[in-house]
C-alpha cells in the first residue's frame, strides 16, 4: 500500500490538496478560538498562576507633567484595562551634582525635573520564573511603561514583592 497512489490520494482515501485544505481550516478555526478567548500561543504552553504583586516604579519627567498620576488610576495596555492599580505616588525634586567654583562637588535641585515613585499593587501571572502584567515582564531594574487610559510613561522598576 502507498501512501500516495498516482491518483494523488493518501491512503487511497482522499486526495492530498483536500487533505491540506483539511488542515488549514482547523488551524483558521484554532487560530479564531485563541483570538477569541484572548490567549496567545505563548500563553498554550506554559504553566501560570495568578499572584498578588506590588511594585515601585521610579519615573524622571520634566516639570509639571507627573501631577496627572493619581492613586486609583487603573493600568491598561493596547486599550483594555488590568487588573492593577495606583496605590501610591511620590514625586520630588531631582538632585544633580555640580561643580562649584573652587571645583567643590555640590549638590542642587534642578527646576526642570521631577522624579515619581509611583507603588503599583495587582494581580499578575506567575509563570517561567518571572512575573507579568499584560505583555510586561516585573523585574527590578527593568523599564516599563506606566500607561493607564489618560497617560503613558516609561519608568524603571525600582522593587517587587509578592503580598497576600
Amino acid at each position: 500500500m502507498k501512501f500516495i497512489d498516482e491518483k494523488g490520494r493518501v491512503f487511497n482515501k482522499i486526495n492530498i490538496l483536500d487533505l491540506l485544505f483539511i488542515v488549514l481550516i482547523v488551524f483558521l478555526v484554532f487560530l479564531a478560538m485563541l483570538k477569541i478567548s484572548g490567549d496567545t500561543l505563548e500563553d498554550l504552553g506554559s504553566s501560570s498562576e495568578l499572584v498578588n504583586v506590588e511594585y515601585t516604579l521610579s519615573i524622571p519627567m520634566d516639570a509639571g507633567y507627573l501631577d496627572v498620576i493619581k492613586e486609583g488610576d487603573q493600568l491598561a495596555e493596547v486599550k483594555q484595562f488590568l487588573d492593577a492599580y495606583v496605590e501610591d505616588v511620590r514625586i520630588e525634586p531631582v538632585v544633580v551634582n555640580n561643580l562649584d567654583e573652587s571645583g567643590n562637588l555640590v549638590e542642587s535641585i534642578d527646576p526642570t525635573m521631577e522624579l515619581a515613585h509611583v507603588l503599583i499593587r495587582g494581580t499578575v501571572k506567575s509563570e517561567d520564573m518571572s512575573y507579568k502584567l499584560g505583555s510586561q515582564e516585573l523585574r527590578q531594574g527593568k523599564i516599563i511603561f506606566l500607561e493607564t487610559q489618560f497617560y503613558k510613561y516609561k519608568g524603571q522598576i525600582e522593587s517587587v514583592k509578592v503580598v497576600d
